[in-house]
């Protein structure tokens, strides 16, 4: 397939070397010279430049280029608006209706508040169970560029990713996986707090084979599908990373949070399991990767 994926960052870096393994033309649209230095076929430019001849070549596009974290989303509110919803349209509609578009959207989009006494899991839901009450500009674009293509554009796949995680060429130190690892090597201890809380954790050689497979796909996709490894408690993530690197856990005051888990059986019968592998082993394949062979980047 010859394939467009627009933003090489922290999962495009990672993503983009797997596509080419499994046989795709890639061509990568970014606007950051340093991120594309190495890479053999590039456009420097934002993709909000393209124009419409520039996409007809093109059997996919993989859009990775969003607005990525609540935290930028809240410093650059009418940024991630445009970006994430807005431009994010205006390239479904101008892209052939014979092209898949896949793009990256959010799990947070289920995210409930934490409450004091919440002992029970928060259900597993799935793609139909969107919280329709957003609290910050990112949970806010996400959710409107999913609704919005639904009615306005074609052949347009959103993934929802949970918590995105592992080593890559451009690191995102602060992703909770991350974080700790990077404690535990560096501090001797991992530091938990809201011990309670669930997440979805997505590892990015899961993503990237499920990418793989979407791209090669004949069949008519669905327009929403939750892309996620596992469902965790931030505690028993703690307790898995720090017995695996022998450390102690420091356990921090609680703060406000959000707490989902998500229903991603309908990924899973297109594309397959992810990969059978333990915490241990994730934390094995991240510490012999990282000492001084990648450069952390800020979200």
């Amino acid at each position: 397939m010859r394939v467009l994926q627009i933003g090489h960052g922290y999962v495009g870096s990672y993503v983009r070397p797997h596509l080419e393994a499994a046989g795709h033309d890639v061509v990568v649209c970014e606007q950051n010279l340093q991120r594309i230095a190495r890479v053999p076929f590039a456009m420097r430019c934002r993709y909000q430049e393209l124009a419409f001849n520039d996409f007809r070549e093109f059997d996919v596009i993989v859009w990775l280029a969003g607005h990525s974290s609540v935290p930028m989303s809240v410093s650059d509110p009418d940024g991630a608006v445009a970006n994430n919803c807005l431009d994010l349209l205006k390239l479904a509609r101008r892209k052939l209706a014979s092209t898949r578009l896949i793009y990256a959207s959010t799990a947070s989009v289920y995210s409930t508040e934490l409450g004091a006494d919440s002992s029970a899991p928060p259900p597993e839901l799935s793609e139909s169970e969107t919280k329709l009450s957003p609290v910050n500009p990112y949970d806010c674009s996400k959710i409107s560029f999913d609704a919005l293509a639904r009615c306005f554009a074609e052949n347009v796949i959103g993934l929802r990713f949970g918590t995105v995680c592992g080593m890559s060429p451009q690191l995102r130190g602060e992703l909770i996986f991350n974080a700790m690892n990077r404690m535990a090597i560096e501090d001797g201890c991992v530091a938990v707090a809201n011990a309670r809380a669930w997440r979805n954790i997505l590892f990015l050689d899961d993503l990237a084979g499920y990418v793989c497979r979407l791209v090669e796909s004949a069949d008519t996709l669905p327009a929403i599908l939750n892309t996620g490894s596992l469902n965790i408690t931030v505690g028993d993530l703690a307790q898995s990373i720090a017995a695996f690197h022998g450390v102690p856990i420091v356990v921090k005051p609680d703060s406000k949070t959000y707490s989902f888990r998500m229903d991603c059986r309908r990924i899973q019968a297109l594309c397959g399991a992810p990969r059978a592998a333990s915490i241990a082993e994730r934390c094995a394949e991240f510490k012999a990767s990282y000492p001084g062979r990648v450069k952390a980047i800020a979200s």
